[in-house]
């Protein structure tokens, strides 16, 4: 028996044009970050499962910012890998934070402060959602953050949950110190309008639809995020990639087409555009690099100049035969 959800279709329309209308104009001197919502203080604690033959569990808790979410996850360390199996209870919407939150990712981060994309979240019809998945971290606590799409490199500050360690937790714990080259901020910034539109008006779709348009907005999302970082003129091969994987998704969807094939071509642009976005930033910033250290050669230079030309005009007169 299908299981049907209520989608905005009218919003995530009117999503599907602003990555061509409303990204941040790459001529301003200095984006705007769309983050605009209170950071949560990061006060997990990271654990060192080591290697032991049985699992242990963590639980989770919702922070300010969606304080009535809970989950647990049951950890087991294999030699090469560590297992994780959350699940979590009374998840809202992601763009219940905005409407450029399309979802949820889980992240594991190290004592350093370093952070790795475990996997998206994505609650059903019941605001709960599993998620299976594995990594060679051996120590790092976890976190749970609202995103523009499942792809992103580094969390953003809209923390909505966070690991807590129970009585019962096996394993070494630390305390995270982030390292703030480790955890960067500002690296998300269009500027998306705000829109609004009643649930009890719109369509209703069935789970392999509702999946499917979810991830086509995440990869509109990723590919408006791509542009507003100039990716078109940086980064231009990883960028019309992108595009092209849209648009293969959007003609998919458009002609009712298989929903798995949606979800391919869609996962594909939003990991070429996050590909090309972080090359567009890493280019730029070797770009401003390049300019400074070819200023202060050129400052270097005529200083050089003037020391060489000031010697000459106060050194004496040579004497004459």
């Amino acid at each position: 028996m299908k299981r049907y959800f209520g989608l905005l279709l009218a919003f995530f329309a009117g999503l599907a044009v602003l990555y061509a209308q409303n990204v941040a104009d790459p001529q301003q001197p200095d984006h705007v970050p769309i983050y605009r919502v209170v950071v949560v203080a990061r006060t997990i604690k990271a654990i060192n499962y080591r290697h032991r033959s049985e699992s242990t569990k963590v639980d989770f808790r919702g922070t300010s910012l969606m304080p009535q979410a809970i989950g647990d996850a049951d950890v087991q360390s294999k030699e090469g890998a560590i297992r994780v199996n959350v699940s979590f209870k009374h998840m809202q919407s992601a763009d219940s934070f905005g409407p450029e939150y399309m979802t949820y990712v889980l992240w594991a981060i190290s004592p350093e402060g370093g952070s790795r994309n475990l996997g998206e979240i994505v609650p059903d019809a019941s605001n709960r959602a599993r998620l299976r998945v594995t990594t060679d971290l051996q120590a790092f606590g976890m976190i749970v953050t609202a995103e523009p799409y499942a792809a992103v490199r580094q969390p953003s500050d809209v923390v909505t949950l966070e690991n807590r360690v129970r009585s019962d937790t096996a394993g070494k714990i630390q305390q995270i110190q982030p390292k703030s080259e480790l955890m960067p901020r500002g690296h998300y910034t269009w500027q998306v309008p705000e829109q609004s539109q009643s649930a009890a008006s719109v369509p209703k779709v069935s789970m392999d639809r509702y999946e499917a348009l979810l991830e086509l907005y995440q990869a509109q999302n990723a590919v408006a995020i791509a542009q507003a970082a100039r990716a078109e003129q940086y980064a231009p091969d990883a960028f019309a990639a992108a595009q092209r994987a849209l648009s293969e998704a959007q003609r998919l969807n458009a002609n009712k087409g298989n929903t798995k094939l949606v979800v391919q071509n869609a996962r594909e642009a939003a990991q070429s555009a996050e590909d090309a976005r972080a090359i567009s930033e890493r280019r730029q910033e070797e770009e401003q690099l390049t300019g400074a250290n070819r200023a202060h050669a050129q400052a270097d230079a005529q200083a050089t100049d003037r020391q060489s030309h000031e010697s000459s005009a106060n050194a004496p007169d040579s004497p004459r035969n």
